[in-house]
């Protein structure tokens, strides 16, 4: 009975620790469809020499598209991930496909990370932390920083160009510049 109680708790925190509180911090585990990512790609525009940050990672598709279509491969591209089952799953196919060098996906809040060391910004998060992400845009950002919303508005910034339509499964993306 001991043994069966204690196999329950550790099931409980994996859930509560993996599921749960992604809520309070963002967003829980969602992929990007193949419309939306395809719109990130051409967004983004990945080119030689960007410094490129993903907050909240997932899986690394996002970071293996954009890694895939630069052109060059002296892109740097970092995932911040708190899921330490997501971190290892994007590492794994990261290898897989041999873009160790040019991505590097790391198992870490984002919101403890200082994001002025780059120049483009991609996020998928819920509405109800965009207006502290823009805070944080606002006070770490350089002037003229590429930010990628995948289906969720900054609440004040300006967009510069949107792909997608909104009800078609997450495919529309935004693009600001500060």
């Amino acid at each position: 009975m001991v043994i069966l109680i204690f196999l329950i708790a550790i099931f409980l925190l994996i859930i509560l620790t993996f599921f749960v509180l992604p809520w309070f911090y963002g967003a829980p585990y969602d992929v990007s469809r193949k419309i939306a990512l395809k719109n990130i790609v051409k967004l983004t525009n990945p080119k030689s020499k960007d410094k490129i940050a993903e907050l909240g990672s997932g899986d690394g598709r996002v970071c293996i598209a954009l890694a895939k279509s630069a052109k060059n491969s002296d892109i740097q591209i970092y995932g911040y991930e708190i899921n330490p089952f997501l971190v290892l799953i994007s590492r794994r196919k990261i290898r897989k496909y041999g873009l160790e060098k040019q991505i590097k996906i790391y198992w870490k809040n984002f919101w403890k990370l200082n994001l002025s060391q780059f120049n483009k910004i991609i996020f998928f998060q819920f509405n109800s932390i965009t207006s502290r992400l823009e805070k944080k845009f606002d006070r770490e950002l350089k002037k003229g920083t590429i930010v990628i919303s995948h289906n969720w508005k900054l609440p004040t910034w300006k967009v510069k160009k949107k792909l997608g339509r909104k009800h078609l499964s997450y495919g529309v993306v935004y693009l600001y510049k500060k």
